[in-house]
């Protein structure tokens, strides 16, 4: 780093002109060719701004108007109770009525007098509007903040627009003086300071650097970047502390990917001395990323946890939230958000349940309100630099939701699922938090622990454990170990702290016998049929599950291709369970309602989806489509085809294993609980 590179010092005007020069050369030329402009900037910026331009307009023999509302016009009186926006508008009236083809009238204020909250014009805009389009030879240079939003009819009167918001790598170095310089390391490369000035704009980063403190030529840049980033994050953002490895346990392959797609690349690039090498770097780096998954498996800490690495600062924003009822607020939410994520860089965006509003443009439950804010979402993507530090993440359960035009490259283009954890995860995190609570769990306890996880439900939502369930769990045992000084948990109560604290209910002999008979209709099934996934383990009214009963089966090696005859045989296992009532008692039970609802389901995806129904042909529905009256009735033939011969099969099956129904029924009633082993045991290796 050589400090001759580096003013002695600078001034407003000399560092406008240094930051801006190109913007300002284009303004000058549209109000030369008489054309109105407005410029977006930061308030502070709109008197230095404004001197530069008038010095420029003025050698061109244009004089400018600043309609302040300081004083009022020629030939009015001062009204002492008059308010600076009623005082703006009369020199607005006055001006526009009696100027000349020499002269250009600047409203730096334009955007506080129309500001537009509601959709409803407010009143000194309905006085303005008038007057901004009565005379077309007027030339106007106004200026909108960034935070403020203006009505269409008012913007539109700019055909020129330019925004002055943030600054240009190229010019930071000639921003920072010699003195400030000296407050970084002896070879620390200057330019990496644009990642956390980028955002502000040219005087900011004055008064920024302005404020660093210590001692010269540090041996180490931390306290100097502590500072920038106490200096520019702003309200609402948070620069979190979340490690990626010591606070994020298991999900091996998803912190993977986050390191070699973009951590390490970004490592990378902070040891590129090279602009050019650095530049293409820059544009192989993903801005716009979707965490998609189950709920409460973690997408926003990962996210928090690659703010940390970054050292950036994050902004989680409800989708929800954003959405506004009145015209034109939801965008402007939007474009407030992208802005304060740009002042603060790096930075990371989170929309935390993006599908809210930005779900596919073209299905039903979207509105003109939603496609405006996917349009503007799109806008404000496109128009990153692509040296700026601002990521933005879209977290869903329903990435299949999301409109396809936010999915495509350039915008958000990495993908990463986080899943429900597996056994080994669940084991980790587990460790995790046995360790971060002091629970004094032997890993016997948390092994057991993530294998039950693994077998539970929601008793409330029926889903699998996520993430946020196992810390659930560990919070109860602390509590539970604070409240009744306990230092060691048996096996019932982790089973207690598994379901929250709910014990379960027992069945009666009766209903229990219900069960068993129907559990044990389904695993015969299963093991009489080759296509069937083998069964591991039935339960009835078991510790294992929250169902009265349950039969486990074992994974299938194809995961993501599963064939027509796998399917029919799972239709078949689900009617095993009703028709072993039927066998056993002439009767049915309320029990099979669920089996009939996932085999109805399945036969309507085989039939429709599929093309897998001889009855009904190889053709595919859209959800919703009509149909005539003769192909309903064939897709319902179909359908029930399909069912009833399921239904035959399976009951074929158990008549003519009806003494192994009963063996095993009767043993599940005794112990509850059967491995796989033990089914062997019974029924032999058959």
């Amino acid at each position: 780093m050589d400090l001759q590179e580096f003013a002695d010092q600078l001034e407003e005007r000399e560092v406008i002109e240094l930051a801006y020069s190109e913007d300002l050369a284009w303004c000058q030329r549209k109000l030369l060719g008489r054309i109105s402009v407005m410029i977006e900037c930061e308030k502070q910026m709109i008197p230095w701004v404004y001197m530069h331009l008038r010095s420029r307009l003025k050698q061109k023999n244009i004089l400018m108007e600043y309609l302040d509302g300081r004083r009022p016009p020629e030939g009015e009186q001062e009204n002492r109770s008059a308010s600076v926006l009623r005082i703006m508008i009369q020199q607005i009236t006055w001006h526009v009525r009696n100027t000349t083809e020499d002269k250009v009238l600047v409203l730096p204020h334009l955007d506080l007098l129309t500001s537009a909250a509601t959709e409803s014009l407010t009143t000194e805009a309905r006085e303005i509007l008038p007057l901004l389009y009565e005379n077309p030879r007027v030339v106007f240079l106004t200026f909108k903040d960034p935070n403020f939003q203006m009505f269409k009819a008012i913007e539109n009167l700019f055909v020129a627009k330019r925004k002055i918001l943030g600054i240009d790598r190229r010019v930071l170095p000639s921003l920072i003086t010699r003195n400030e310089a000296r407050k970084f390391p002896q070879n620390f490369p200057i330019l990496r300071l644009y990642q956390y000035l980028s955002g502000c704009n040219a005087l900011r980063v004055r008064q920024i650097l302005s404020r660093l403190e210590g001692v010269d030529f540090p041996a180490s840049e931390e306290d100097v970047i502590r500072q920038l980033r106490e200096l520019t994050i702003q309200d609402g953002m948070e620069l979190p502390n979340v490690d990626l490895e010591a606070d994020l346990a298991g999900y091996t392959s998803v912190k993977k990917k986050l390191n070699s797609e973009i951590l390490s690349l970004l490592k990378y690039k902070e040891s590129l001395t090279d602009e050019k090498e650095s530049r293409r770097l820059e544009n192989l780096l993903p801005k716009g990323m979707i965490f998609f998954g189950p709920p409460g498996t973690g997408k926003t800490l990962f996210a928090k946890a690659m703010a940390t690495a970054l050292n950036a600062t994050i902004q989680i924003v409800s989708g929800p939230e954003l959405k506004s009822m009145w015209v034109g607020q939801s965008e402007e939410n939007i474009r407030k958000v992208f802005f304060k994520a740009r002042q603060s860089a790096p930075s990371i965006i989170v929309f935390d349940e993006l599908d809210s509003f930005a779900s596919a443009r073209s299905t039903q439950g979207s509105n003109q309100v939603q496609h405006s804010m996917v349009n503007q979402l799109l806008t404000e993507m496109d128009g990153f630099r692509k040296e700026e530090l601002v990521f933005v993440i879209g977290t869903t359960n329903f990435a299949e939701s999301l409109d396809p035009a936010l999915l495509r490259p350039g915008r958000f283009e990495l993908k990463m699922e986080i899943p429900w954890p597996d056994d080994e995860d669940r084991f980790a995190i587990l460790s995790l938090y046995n360790q971060n609570m002091s629970l004094n769990l032997s890993s016997e306890d948390l092994v057991w622990l993530a294998q039950k996880t693994g077998e539970m439900r929601d008793i409330s939502t029926g889903t699998r454990f996520s993430g946020d369930h196992l810390n659930a769990v560990c919070r109860y045992l602390k509590r539970w170990s604070i409240r009744e000084k306990k230092h060691n948990f048996s096996r019932e109560e982790l089973l207690l702290a598994l379901r929250g604290g709910q014990v379960k209910l027992g069945l009666t002999d009766h209903e229990r016998k219900v069960v068993a008979y129907h559990e044990a209709g389904h695993a015969l099934v299963a093991l009489s049929l080759r296509d069937a996934a083998p069964v591991e383990r039935i339960s009835v009214d078991s510790d294992y599950t929250d169902f009265l009963g349950y039969v486990q089966h074992a994974q299938r090696e194809d995961k993501h291709v599963i064939t027509k005859k796998q399917m029919l045989a799972e239709l078949v296992i689900l009617m095993g369970g009703r028709e072993a009532e039927l066998l056993m008692f002439e009767d049915i039970s309320s029990g099979s309602e669920n089996d009939v609802l996932r085999a109805s389901r399945l036969a309507w995806d085989m039939v429709c989806r599929w093309g897998m129904s001889e009855g009904f042909g190889v053709r595919v529905l859209e959800d919703e489509q009509e149909l005539s009256e003769p192909m309903a009735q064939k897709r319902d033939e179909a359908i029930d085809t399909m069912l009833t011969q399921a239904r035959n099969h399976a009951k074929k099956i158990l008549a003519a294993r009806r003494d192994h129904v009963k063996l095993l029924g009767e043993t599940l009633i005794q112990k509850k609980v059967l491995q796989r082993s033990d089914i062997i045991k019974l029924l032999g290796e058959e």
